[in-house]
């Protein structure tokens, strides 16, 4: 009979099953079932019963280390941070230096700043110090790494880095990651870091071509369609200057988490939708919104903003 984690876990908080059996059918199915969504649900389900035993300890230490599937390897360290935090301190440091999954990457960056040990600090240290050793964010892009490198040179010579709290220094890498894997997925990135902070301020994700034309290279457009295909854009919650122009956006919801936002250009998308002015009015900090060329600005005015606000409705008004 095939084993469903929803099940056997019911089974246990009724009663039906006892906990040795519990933990062994779940442990079964995540070392010998090949869909990862039912092994993540055992993994879940293990984490419901709240056990801290030194075998399940080895069990997902060894996930995160050497599973396959990316998602196993970030619930694995996101139950590791959880259940046997100041234990992880060794998996994680290796986690962060060979790990390539964007998500358990910031898995494993938020479980370095939650120990907030000397030691969790000097490895978030040691990791900012190689970006500044890295001579490319993306080589098969050619992406060259001159803004952190940069940023980087004095804060690191004068060990001003070291003053840096552990949450500075997390979200420091989780910028770093972020930027590095949108320069991965999307054809064209421009970014900008705060000389301070070390954290992203301004991002283009503008097309250089409003249209199509002939002769265009494959992958030259961004054609971006929905705030959620920019990964990770969330993280990036020192934000204040985003270009979006030329791009395919119907719906801007997903930047109402970006309360820092001053500058917004959405000029040139498909933006109709007047769902849109209360997601635009929900960013209090906005300075500048671009809004040209959407079809939006065909039933709204300039008086639905903040007075603070400059609005762009038409490009020769």
């Amino acid at each position: 009979m095939e084993l469903n984690p929803d099940r056997i876990y019911e089974d246990y908080i009724n009663n039906r099953l006892d906990k040795s059996t519990t933990i062994e059918q779940l442990i079964s199915i995540i070392e010998n079932y090949d869909d990862d969504t039912t092994r993540e649900d055992s993994i879940k389900a293990l984490a419901k019963i709240k056990l801290t035993s030194e075998n399940l300890f080895a069990l997902f230490e060894n996930l995160l280390l050497s599973d396959s599937s990316e998602n196993i390897r970030n619930v694995a360290a996101n139950y590791l941070s959880v259940n046997h935090l100041n234990s992880s301190l060794p998996v994680f440091e290796w986690s962060i230096q060979h790990e390539k999954s964007y998500n358990c990457l910031l898995t494993v960056v938020k479980a370095l700043v939650k120990i907030n040990s000397s030691e969790s600090k000097i490895i978030l240290i040691e990791q900012i110090k190689k970006i500044r050793k890295t001579h490319y964010i993306s080589l098969e892009k050619g992406y060259e790494n001159k803004r952190y490198k940069k940023a980087l040179k004095p804060l690191i010579r004068r060990n001003k880095i070291n003053s840096f709290s552990h949450k500075e220094l997390g979200a420091i890498l989780i910028n770093f990651f972020t930027i590095k894997t949108l320069i991965e997925e999307i054809p064209n990135v421009y970014f900008e870091l705060n000389s301070t902070n070390l954290l992203v301020e301004r991002l283009d994700l503008s097309d250089y071509l409003e249209f199509e034309v002939k002769g265009t290279p494959w992958g030259w457009k961004n054609n971006i369609r929905k705030i959620s295909e920019i990964h990770g854009l969330e993280n990036l919650k020192y934000l204040k200057k985003l270009d979006l122009s030329n791009n395919q956006i119907k719906n801007v919801k997903g930047l109402v988490i970006l309360k820092n936002l001053t500058h917004l250009v959405l000029s040139n998308n498909q933006i109709s939708d007047l769902d849109n002015l209360k997601y635009l009015k929900q960013l209090s900090k906005l300075q500048f919104l671009d809004l040209c060329g959407n079809e939006i600005v065909n039933f709204i005015k300039k008086d639905d903003f903040n007075p603070n606000t400059r609005v762009l409705l038409n490009r020769y008004a």
